[in-house]
């Protein structure tokens, strides 16, 4: 195994792992010359392309100017704040990010996931669990552009009262206005979609949605509910969509169950 911390790998032995898929784009912003290089030469054999930014500038424009599949983004970098990055992406761009940071107070993580992160990795971290993370969400939007998690519907779409999901372009449109919804937020209303008026339990989501274990991650559910909600003008106390069953999870309201709490 391997540890990465700030310009430093420590060697602890093991293997190579592969994707059997179309090499994947990842772009890194990281101002840590020697980690990104690590990181390059560790992912490169796992049939990922990796390309570095190590200016926030300079990652933002890339992630604008060219695809990539998903983004793995420090915190502290020498000319922009990463949430800042964060938050200008989300904008425009549903695009997967990872942040990767020194920074591991709940504060931290809480922040990184309200404002639209898809996870939250922190230095110095096993490049494994990286992989696994990194192919965790990779293989959710293979899944989902393959059509593997489409429902019974036509043209993969569902729709509910103005909310609207479609499947295949993975977006989602309240009243006709486009949401822009992280691939996390999205796969968990498409999830809830499907079955309107049945409850979720956290633990039922966080398998579907992240697919690994919980661990010190299980209120990120919590945040990304939280985040859809803030999205769609919803109000916890005061539910149109969303409805929290204290002590199990949540429950996508039907259209009279909206109307009753109106």
């Amino acid at each position: 195994m391997y540890i990465f911390s700030k310009g430093t790998v420590y060697s602890k032995g093991g293997g190579n792992m592969k994707m059997n898929c179309r090499s994947p784009h990842i772009l890194l912003i990281d101002d840590d010359e020697k980690l990104c290089a690590l990181m390059q030469d560790y992912l490169a054999p796992q049939d990922m392309e990796v390309s570095i930014a190590l200016r926030g500038a300079d990652g933002l424009r890339m992630a604008r100017e060219e695809p990539c599949d998903l983004i793995l983004l420090d915190l502290m970098l020498p000319d922009m704040n990463g949430l800042e990055i964060l938050r200008e992406l989300r904008r425009t761009s549903t695009v997967p990010i990872i942040i990767l940071s020194a920074q591991d107070s709940e504060a931290d993580r809480v922040a990184g996931l309200e404002m639209g992160s898809d996870d939250y990795i922190s230095k110095p971290f096993s490049p494994r669990e990286l992989l696994a993370r990194l192919r965790a969400v990779l293989r959710r939007i293979s899944q989902t552009e393959q059509g593997e998690q489409a429902p019974s519907s036509s043209a993969g779409h569902l729709a509910l009262c103005g909310l609207e999901v479609d499947l295949d372009s993975m977006e989602a449109s309240l009243d006709g206005r486009l949401i822009p919804l992280t691939s996390y937020e999205f796969r968990i209303l498409a999830e809830m979609m499907k079955r309107p008026g049945h409850v979720f339990t956290r633990e039922y989501l966080m398998d579907c949605v992240a697919e690994r274990d919980m661990g010190a991650f299980d209120r990120s559910i919590d945040m990304h509910i939280s985040s859809i909600r803030r999205k769609l003008g919803d109000s916890p106390r005061f539910p149109r969509y969303l409805k929290t069953i204290r002590g199990t999870g949540y429950i996508l309201l039907k259209k009279e169950s909206r109307r009753e709490e109106d």
